[in-house]
This record gives C-alpha cells, sequence and structure tokens, in this order.
C-alpha cells in the first residue's frame, strides 16, 4: 500500500513539476506553454467531450438514416420524368419504382392469386410508405404481360414514396420488406422485391451496414503497421488518440449539424469521414512524433524537443488541414449527393482532427515525455534516406527520366478506363435487389426489372385515331432501335401489335365481310332471277285475266292467287336481302369512310350496289300493293274490267325494276370479288412487311372492352400524357442501355415529326435515364470539384511555401500521382479481375489524393525551404535524411488505411480505397522520395522563384560538415558544391 501511494507522489510530482525549459523564453509561442502547462486537463477535456457528445448527440448512422438525401437532384431529367409519370397517374411522383415478384417452384394457381391480391391489398394500404401500384395481373386480360412463359414468376410495378437515396426511400423499401416477411407467400412460392430503387437502397444500406466493419479493419491495420514501424504500444499511442479524438468528437458534430439539416449528410459520407480522418489524424501525429523524435535524437532534452517539435512541424499540420478540409469542402459545389454530401462532414472532421493534432496531440506529447515515452529507437532508415537523398542530387536528370518512366508505364491502362455505371456491381451478388433480378432472369425476358419509362406530353387530348397512328408510328421507331427487345404502350399493351390494331388486320376483318357478302349476293341473284320468272307468270295470267273478266270471276281468283305467291316469295328476298345488309354494314361504313371513293370505279360500283338494298325494298311496298289490288279485284270483279289497263302498267313497272336489279348485282358481283381479293392482297403484303408502320383503329374501337381498360394505364386522366416502357436487350445498368437511352428521344421526336403530335415534349426515365443523368453529373462535378481543389490547395501551398514553381510542382506531382494511381487501379479491377471502376472512384479519388497526397510533398518542401541555409543540394540531402522515414510511415499508414476499405462489401467502396491507397504509395515512395528532389535539383534557385536564393560557395568540405550533420552515422561522399 505504501508502494503504492509512493508511486502515486511520484507521478504527480511529475506531472505538477514545472521545469526551468517551461518558464517563458524566447522563441517559445505561448499556446507551446499552455499546451504544455495543461497537458492532463486538456487531455482530459478533449476525452471528457467525446464522450459526451456520443452520449448527447445521436449517432451519425442514425442520423443518416432519418435525413439522407436523394440520389439525383430533383432537377434531373429522369427524376422530372418519373416525377410527372407520378403526378399523372397517380401519387406524388417520386424515382423510387420496385418491382414485387413472386417466383413458384411450379406454375403459380389460385393460392398465388389469392396471396398476391392479399399482399397488393396490404402494401397500398401503407399511404406513408406507397404511392401507387400498377397491377396488371389480376386483369386476365393484361396478365400475360406481366407473367412468365412458364407461369412461375408473375410481378407488379410499385411507386414508393421518397426519391431513391433519401431516407424515406430506404424506409419505404424496408417497410415493404417487412411487410412482405410480415406476410410470407404460401410454401413453394418466394416474394421478392426487386428493381433500380431497391439496387440504389440496398447499395446504401450495404455501405451503411459496412461501416463498423471498416473502421475496425482500418484500426486494426494501422495499429499492425504502427506497431511494426514504432514497436512500442505506448508510442503508437499518440497518433492514433489523435485520429480516436477526431472521429469521437467530429463524427457527434457531424450528426447534429445533419440532424438539423445545417449540412446534407449520406451513407457515402459516413464511410468516406471514418476513413480520412482516421489517415489524417494518424499522420499528424507520425509528423509531431517524428519531429519530436528527430529532436531527441540531436540531442536535444524531452521539454526543448517538444518545443522544436511544435515549432517545426505546426504550420504544416495547419496547412495539411487546411488542404484536406478545403478539398473536401470544394465538393459542395458538385450537384450528385454522393459527392455533395460527402464534402462538409469530412470537412467539419478533418477540422476536429485538426483542432485535436493541433492541442490533445502536443497535450498528450507533453504528459508522455515527462514520463520518458515517446523516446526514438536507434534509426537506421536514416543513413539509407541521406544515401538515396545522395544519388538523387548527384544524378537528378537520370532519377527523374527512370521515376518517370516506372509512373509511364503506370500511365498505360488509363486510355482504357471505361467506368461502370453498373450499380448492381456496385454491391454483393446475394443482396436482397439481387436476388431478386437472378429470380426475374430465371424466368423472364432480359432486363424485364430494369426497363426505362418513356414520357409523352401533348398540348391536347390525345385518345383519338390519328394521334394513335402517331404513337405507334413512335413506338415502332424505337422497336427498330438495334438493342431495344421490347415496347410497351397503348399500342402496344401486351408488349405486342394489337391483333385488329393495323390497317391491314382491319382489311382482312372487311374482307372477310366481304366474302360473305359475296356468296350472299349469288343467291340473291339466284332469287331475283326466280322472281322474275314469276313476275313474267303474273303478267300472262293479268292477260288471261283481262279475257276471263268478260267471262266471269275464276279469272280474278287466280290473279289473287298469284298475287299472293308473289308476296310470300317476294318477302322471303327482302328478308334474306335484310340479313345481308347487317353483315355487309361494316363493309359499306368501311368503303363509305374511304376518301375520295367515288373517284374509284371500284368503289362507286360498291356505293351503287349498297344502294339497291332500298331499292328492294321500294320493290315489296309494290307487290304489297299488287296484293291488296287483286284482293280488291277478286272482291270488286265487276269494277276491275275498268283497272285492269292499270295493272298491266303496274307489272310492267315491276318488270323495269326487277331488270336493271338483276343486271346490276350481276355487275357487281365480280366487282366486290376484286375489293375482296384486294383487301386480301393488302392485309398479306403488310402482314409480310413490317405492320408495325400500319397501326390503324377505327373510331368505334375506343369503346372495345379491352382497349378501354388499357386506357388508364397507358394515358392520363385528361389524356394529354402517355406513358411507354422501353426494354433494353442488355442489361439495363450497363453501358450500352445507356447509349440506347440516349437514341431513344431523338428517335421518337424523329417519328412524330410531321404527325399530331409534332411538338409534343418526350422525356425518359429508369435505369438508363438516370444513369446518364449520372453520367453528364459526373462529368461536370469531376471538373467543378477538381478545379476548385487544385485552386484551393495550391494557394495554401503558395501561402506556405512562397514560391510559386515550388507550388507547382508540388500540385503537380500530386496530380501525377492520382493519373498513375488511376492506371494501376484500372489495370487491378478492370484488366485482372474483370470488374470495371464504379463512377464515383474516379472524382473521389481525386479529391482526396489532391488534398491528402499534398502533405507529404509539402512536408518535404517546407523541408527544403527550412534547410536552405546550408545550400540547395545539401538541404535536400538532409530534409529527405530527416523526414524519409516520417513521411514514409505516414504514407504507409494513410495509404494501408485506405487499403483496409476493401473489405467493404460495396464495391465503389473497395475500388476507392484501392485508388487512393496506390496513389499514396506511389507518391510517398517514387514522387516524393524521387520525382519532387530531382526537379528541386534541376531547378536549382529557380525551384524557389520568386523567392531569392542566394548562391551559397561551399566546398566540399562544407558540404561533408552539411551532410554529417543530418546524420551521424557518417559523412556523405559528395561531388561538387551544394546550391
Amino acid at each position: 500500500m505504501n508502494l503504492m501511494n509512493k508511486f502515486r507522489t511520484q507521478i504527480l510530482d511529475k506531472l505538477r513539476a514545472r521545469p526551468a525549459d517551461v518558464v517563458p523564453a524566447p522563441g517559445r509561442p505561448l499556446l507551446a506553454r499552455f499546451l504544455y502547462r495543461f497537458s492532463i486537463p486538456i487531455l482530459v477535456l478533449w476525452l471528457g467531450a467525446a464522450g459526451l457528445l456520443n452520449l448527447a448527440v445521436p449517432q451519425l448512422e442514425t442520423v443518416i438514416k432519418q435525413h439522407a438525401r436523394s440520389f439525383l437532384p430533383d432537377d434531373a431529367a429522369s427524376v422530372q420524368a418519373i416525377s410527372k409519370m407520378g403526378d399523372y397517374f397517380g401519387g406524388a411522383g417520386t424515382n423510387n419504382f420496385v418491382y414485387l415478384l413472386l417466383e413458384g417452384e411450379s406454375p403459380l394457381g389460385a393460392e398465388a392469386h389469392q396471396y398476391y391480391s392479399s399482399i397488393l391489398d396490404r402494401i397500398n394500404q401503407d399511404k406513408k410508405h406507397v404511392n401507387s401500384s400498377m397491377d396488371l395481373w389480376s386483369d386476365p386480360q393484361f396478365a400475360p404481360a406481366n407473367e412468365s412463359a412458364d407461369g412461375k414468376a408473375a410481378y407488379v410495378l410499385i411507386n414508393l414514396k421518397g426519391n431513391m437515396g433519401t431516407a424515406l426511400a430506404m424506409e419505404s423499401t424496408a417497410q415493404i420488406r417487412e411487410l412482405i416477411a410480415q406476410y410470407p407467400p404460401p410454401k413453394g412460392i418466394t416474394a421478392h422485391l426487386t428493381g433500380p430503387s431497391a439496387v440504389v437502397n440496398d447499395e446504401l444500406v450495404s455501405i451503411n451496414d459496412s461501416i463498423l466493419i471498416l473502421l475496425v479493419a482500418c484500426a486494426g491495420l494501422v495499429g499492425v503497421i504502427l506497431l511494426v514501424v514504432y514497436r512500442s504500444p505506448i508510442t503508437i499511442a499518440l497518433p492514433l488518440l489523435v485520429a480516436g479524438a477526431g472521429l469521437g468528437v467530429g463524427r457527434p458534430i457531424v450528426a447534429f449539424l445533419g440532424q438539423h439539416q445545417v449540412i446534407g449528410v449520406s451513407i457515402f459520407a459516413s464511410a468516406l469521414l471514418a476513413v480520412i480522418v482516421l489517415g489524417a489524424g494518424i499522420d499528424y501525429g507520425i509528423f509531431l512524433l517524428g519531429r519530436y523524435q528527430e529532436a531527441r535524437r540531436a540531442g536535444e532534452d524531452p521539454v526543448t524537443s517538444y518545443y522544436t517539435a511544435l515549432a517545426g512541424v505546426q504550420h504544416i499540420i495547419v496547412a495539411s488541414g487546411l488542404t484536406v478540409a478545403g478539398a473536401t469542402a470544394c465538393m459542395v459545389f458538385t450537384r450528385l449527393a454522393i459527392f455533395s454530401t460527402s464534402g462538409l462532414p469530412c470537412t467539419v472532421a478533418v477540422v476536429v482532427t485538426l483542432g485535436a493534432a493541433l492541442t490533445l496531440a502536443p497535450a498528450a506529447l507533453a504528459a508522455g515525455s515527462r514520463f520518458g515515452f515517446f523516446e526514438p529507437r536507434e534509426e537506421k532508415s536514416q543513413r539509407r534516406w541521406r544515401r538515396i537523398a545522395t544519388y538523387v542530387v548527384r544524378w537528378p536528370g537520370p532519377v527523374l527520366a527512370g521515376s518517370m518512366a516506372v509512373l509511364a508505364i503506370a500511365f498505360l491502362a488509363v486510355p482504357g478506363f471505361q467506368p461502370s455505371y453498373n450499380e448492381r456491381q456496385a454491391q454483393p451478388s446475394d443482396s436482397p435487389a439481387n436476388v431478386g433480378f437472378a429470380a426475374s432472369d430465371r424466368h423472364l425476358p432480359p432486363n424485364i426489372m430494369s426497363p426505362s419509362v418513356f414520357i409523352v406530353e401533348s398540348d391536347h387530348d390525345m385518345r383519338n385515331s390519328g394521334d394513335l397512328i402517331a404513337l405507334a408510328k413512335m413506338s415502332s421507331a424505337i422497336l427498330n432501335i438495334p438493342g431495344i427487345s421490347n415496347v410497351q404502350g397503348i399500342t402496344r399493351p401486351l408488349a405486342a401489335p394489337l391483333e385488329l390494331g393495323t390497317l391491314p388486320a382491319q382489311a382482312g376483318y372487311v374482307g372477310g365481310r366481304l366474302t360473305q357478302m359475296t356468296n350472299l349476293l349469288k343467291q340473291r341473284i339466284e332469287d331475283l332471277t326466280a322472281l322474275s320468272g314469276r313476275v313474267g307468270q303474273l303478267s300472262l295470267t293479268v292477260r288471261g285475266l283481262e279475257q276471263a273478266v268478260r267471262t266471269g270471276t275464276t279469272g280474278a281468283t287466280q290473279i289473287h292467287s298469284g298475287a299472293a305467291e308473289l308476296r310470300t316469295s317476294l318477302a322471303a328476298v327482302v328478308q334474306k336481302v335484310d340479313s345481308l345488309r347487317g353483315t355487309a354494314k361494316p363493309a359499306e361504313d368501311f368503303i363509305g369512310g374511304i376518301p375520295n371513293c367515288r373517284d374509284n370505279d371500284y368503289c362507286q360500283a360498291a356505293l351503287t350496289g349498297f344502294s339497291l338494298f332500298d331499292d328492294l325494298h321500294r320493290f315489296d311496298g309494290l307487290v304489297g300493293n299488287l296484293v291488296n289490288g287483286t284482293g280488291t279485284l277478286a272482291q270488286t270483279l265487276p269494277a276491275l274490267g275498268a283497272q285492269l289497263p292499270g295493272l298491266k302498267d303496274f307489272i310492267n313497272q315491276v318488270n323495269a325494276v326487277i331488270a336493271p336489279l338483276q343486271s346490276t348485282l350481276q355487275v357487281l358481283l365480280p366487282q366486290v370479288s376484286e375489293i375482296t381479293q384486294f383487301t386480301d392482297d393488302l392485309s398479306k403484303s403488310f402482314t409480310d412487311g413490317d405492320p408495325n408502320n400500319s397501326f390503324f383503329i377505327p373510331a368505334q374501337a375506343f369503346e372495345n372492352p379491352l382497349f378501354k381498360s388499357a386506357m388508364p394505364y397507358f394515358f392520363s386522366g385528361d389524356g394529354k400524357v402517355t406513358r411507354m416502357v422501353v426494354t433494353p436487350e442488355r442489361e439495363g445498368f450497363s453501358q450500352e442501355a445507356m447509349e440506347l437511352s440516349s437514341k431513344i428521344i431523338p428517335t421518337a421526336l424523329q417519328a412524330i415529326k410531321g404527325t399530331s403530335l409534332a411538338g409534343s415534349t418526350v422525356s425518359i426515365g429508369g435505369p438508363g435515364g438516370t444513369l446518364l443523368n449520372i453520367e453528364a453529373f459526373t462529368r461536370e462535378d469531376f471538373i467543378t470539384s477538381a478545379v476548385a481543389a487544385f485552386a484551393f490547395v495550391f494557394c495554401v501551398i503558395l501561402i506556405l511555401l512562397r514560391s510559386l514553381v515550388a507550388a507547382i510542382v508540388v500540385i503537380g506531382t500530386v496530380a501525377l500521382s492520382y493519373v498513375s494511381a488511376l492506371g494501376v487501379t484500372v489495370f487491378v479491377w478492370q484488366e485482372l479481375i474483370g470488374i470495371p471502376l464504379h463512377w464515383s472512384v474516379a472524382p473521389l479519388s481525386f479529391v482526396f489524393l489532391v488534398a491528402v497526397g499534398a502533405d507529404y510533398n509539402m512536408l518535404l518542401v517546407a523541408r527544403f525551404r527550412e534547410e536552405l541555409h546550408a545550400g540547395i543540394k545539401t538541404g535536400i540531402i538532409r530534409s529527405m535524411a530527416n523526414t524519409g522515414g516520417v513521411v514514409t510511415t505516414a504514407g504507409l499508414v494513410f495509404g494501408f488505411t485506405m487499403f483496409a476499405m476493401i473489405v467493404a462489401p460495396a464495391r465503389n467502396i473497395a475500388q476507392l480505397g484501392t485508388a487512393v491507397g496506390l496513389g499514396l504509395l506511389m507518391d510517398t515512395l517514387i514522387v516524393r522520395s524521387f520525382v519532387v528532389p530531382a526537379i528541386a535539383t534541376l531547378l536549382g534557385r529557380w525551384f524557389w522563384w520568386p523567392t531569392v536564393v542566394h548562391d551559397r560557395a561551399a566546398n566540399r568540405d562544407t558540404v561533408a560538415r552539411a551532410v554529417t550533420s543530418a546524420d551521424a552515422t557518417g559523412p556523405v561522399r559528395l561531388v561538387g558544391a551544394s546550391r
């Protein structure tokens, strides 16, 4: 017990001790003295702040789930297209479309239909998360459009709340999946929620779930590297403490700002923030620790070494922190959420880490140095770096050429860089959305789950025959684009042309009716021939009656009997003719609607033939009069004699009607046959050709039940907006699908030029349109962030180094590292592994490499400037000898920190880690070690322009002494004077 008390007393005495070095002395800043004096309270303050903030503020991942921003800006063309569809077809208008897919081990039957109806009703009742659904499978007329050919799969399109990437979108997707889990399908049936939006949401969830794994992997790898380098758990505690404080305090602050919507947050921000803070914080700790140990090796006492370390690296740490914070802040000018929501969170966290590096790290160094911690071990690398520096300044030209040759080899893969916009490849194959896509591919046509949605807006109601012809022409033009698998719209509701929706089909239908009419005409001609014979007999009878009237009533009875027989025969004829007319009515309407019909002999003849139906009815009336007349004749025989001349005239009139009618029908029959043959030939010719280019639906077809039921699915309520579903042959997230989407709009506009829909507005959404927008925004954002980051970092370096040429060299070599790293990353992922780089990798890695990569070169060149008093070449040797090990350690730590991102299940995060890690290693091992010092040596005093560097007369001994002072292990022979 006494021993413990004694030990505690010694510790307190050391903490309370105020050695002579703490007394204010010239050149020792007030802040440095304050940090030394109050090191323990500062440590407690940082640790307490981290603990309290994490208790008081929700975790960053929780805030992101509540306030995540949209994947695309709201004014993106694809978002606008889908939003319009939601506005016009029901719902709030979001681009969050998913598919509920049912997959059965056997063909889906009544049980599957019952479950489908039940679960869809439950989904539609969730108004908080669901806008609408496009249910075709419940309608027997349209069910084939949403069912697989083998009957084992069926699907429904659902529009969920929240645009892709937002907190509400992810919540909506999760809620529907939870609903499906609560009400599982019957045995032998599997329910999947998949589709483009589900892919994006699953990708974000995958990244969010991997952040803890990422942090553990990064921290573990960094700890191992630091332990290998420093071989002291206590020594590595200092850089780890800085990084831990940056995360422990920075994350709650970012969460607080995100919760109150001061800054935007996203899952990408959380992942990138964790890695960049971990790497930067450890680097800053290494910088301070390295300068402290350098001073201790030079013979300074711990307190003096503390002040030397702060004076030597604080300005470098400030400049480094500003470059990282400023470069990431430049991403606020971008439009894609993956960039814009990653910038400011990283900036805030880096600023916090910078604060920890400037306060917590010195406090920890001060406290630890009192107990003899952080002492340097025997340094063997200094001689190695002194030797490397000597070779560089002795042969700068060959060294630069060799280094550039190595980097040039890395450049070779850059021209083959093909960014991938396939979000399915960016996540594990066993993600729920990818599992659903795999189920779809087993049963349904390719890419049916990732179509593009095409919207046509007109200034008038398009529900008429003329506009449907224009829409059919547009659909046909889109379908004819190479690579388009299918088009589904009002003119193709089942993804195939309507059976009677083309001119050849209509002509074939009319031709069939005309064939029936021809057969009936033949029969009626035979009836008229028989009728003509009966009229002749009647005429003879009347003549006989005229004679019989003179002798008695026998003749009158015979006439009446003959007239009655005539009436009976004629009634049968009229009835058959009426039946014929009913059958030929569509043909009569079709021929009557043909423009300029009367200018065509066949058409005019057909109209004349149809007019004979009315003549036959008039003839029937005449025969009726005849029967009545003969009856009266039989009853009034005495007066018949006076009426017989009129009766004879009437019979002559009947003969006058029958003869031309019979003649006309005989002439009309071959003409109708020719029209029938013409319609048959017309139908066959167009059918053998391209029936898609001959769409035609008559006005009466709009009353067809099937067509009427399709209207709400494809037309808005006022008929001014229609939609089509366009399915590509290649995967919807592929580069080919993007290229197809870029062709659809110009093709559609060209197709309706000169039609009733000329001037209409067209737009496209879905994966193809979305990826086109992402491609355009990525290009724009890359340029914006690159220029802004370059400019900001350049200004910081220029202020620090006070040399335009040196600043250009530093920023230029960082760009060189980026291009080299991109080339190697492309080779590794695209050529060796076979997975193209995600579209976000190039822009994000550029910003991070410019920000972080500049640190090491900045530290080296700043040390060049500090050693200028010894001459340019000697200063370069001293600088590299003293900073080589420190910067290499920092570069390796940060580089391998980024490599730890490879464990992330999201491939875009893994690829980003590869690119940045390779860039940092190249910058550390090649650019900083050889390229920058070689350029500085070749340029000499011009490297510091416009700062004037005076020539210094130095002989070999002076140089040797300068070199020896850089490393006490022995002198280096250097030919030539130092400059």
